[in-house]
């Protein structure tokens, strides 16, 4: 129990006054209506819960948890808040859910998971900031955000896990990183100027970037075998990069729409047996490929004027 209160206190807000409940199937319900309001809920047992709604101006909420089957509930609506929630244990879950009052609302949600099985929720619009990490198998993230100049993050450790990004707002940022084997990411931005950046390191692995507007950058790097990317663009601008390092991967790049153009796509796949599949429609496209290994094998598809393409196999 004490390890976990000193671990909180690297997630959770600084300076607030915990309510404590010990023991199963607690509740624990906290309203605030109104301006600088703290709340820092704090449970240990089985099949306790948490809820806390704050309404107001620079609000802050906190949450831990040991045991299992616990959930977390913290939702603020207002101009500028904060929420952390920290969990210890199996199938626990956290729902964390920001939403602006007016213009210029800055929000920061941040959820942190010990153990197997669990799930965070995470969704907010305004100016934000989210981030999520889990360590354990079979746990799934899912982040939401509409807004602009948002960044989301997931840092996943352990096997069997999913995580989901997604994002609506022009300059959004999301982040993943996934360590273990048999992960599955997906990352869709629907806006102007978006970046994704995924990474994954194990076996057995997929990787999902999907952007449907201009201007958008989709980056993907894995390390390890039989591990699948697939990036999707739908505009212009737009700029796809897979690396790839191990045996047996696959990378598949499709950037197509009504009238395209102006789009780059790039696979770099190192050791053997590489399968990389580029599709593009219209002008002044670029796709290349690059294969260092044996039994390697690339498709290129473009359709349309002024485009080109370069694949080099058994590169230095």
């Amino acid at each position: 129990m004490k390890n976990l209160f000193f671990s909180a206190a690297c997630v959770l807000p600084a300076g607030l006054v915990p309510l404590m409940a010990q023991a199963q199937n607690n509740l624990t319900t906290v309203q605030q209506v109104g301006d600088n309001n703290q709340a820092l809920d704090y449970q240990t047992g089985d099949q306790n819960k948490i809820s806390v709604r704050q309404t107001g101006y620079s609000n802050t909420a906190g949450a831990a948890q040991a045991g299992t089957l616990n959930t977390a509930s913290q939702t603020q609506t207002g101009y500028t808040y904060t929420a952390g929630s920290l969990q210890s244990g199996s199938r626990n879950s956290v729902t964390q859910t920001q939403s602006q009052l007016g213009p210029w609302t800055y929000g920061q949600a941040t959820a942190v998971q010990i153990g197997n099985r669990n799930t965070i929720s995470q969704t907010q619009d305004g100016i934000a900031n989210v981030a999520a990490s889990q360590n354990g198998n079979s746990n799934e993230a899912t982040q939401r955000q509409r807004g602009r100049v948002l960044t989301a993050t997931i840092q996943q450790t352990g096997n069997n896990n999913m995580a989901t990004q997604d994002q609506l707002g022009s300059g959004q940022e999301a982040y993943l990183t996934s360590t273990g084997n048999r992960n599955t990411s997906l990352q869709k931005q629907r806006d102007l100027g978006q970046r994704a950046t995924g990474t994954q390191t194990g076996n057995d692995n997929s990787l999902l970037q999907n952007q449907s507007s201009d201007g958008n950058v989709a980056v993907a790097t894995q390390v390890g075998n039989r591990n699948t990317a697939e990036q999707q663009q739908g505009r212009n601008i737009g700029q796809a990069t897979i690396e790839q390092n191990g045996n047996n991967n696959r990378a598949y790049q499709t950037q197509s729409g009504p009238f395209t153009y102006q789009n780059k796509a790039y696979i770099d796949q190192d050791n053997d047996q590489g399968l990389a599949i580029q599709q593009q429609t219209g002008i002044r496209n670029t796709a290349a490929t690059y294969q260092g290994g044996f039994n390697e094998s690339s498709t290129v598809v473009q359709n349309g004027w002024d485009n080109n393409t370069v694949v080099k196999q058994n590169h230095p």
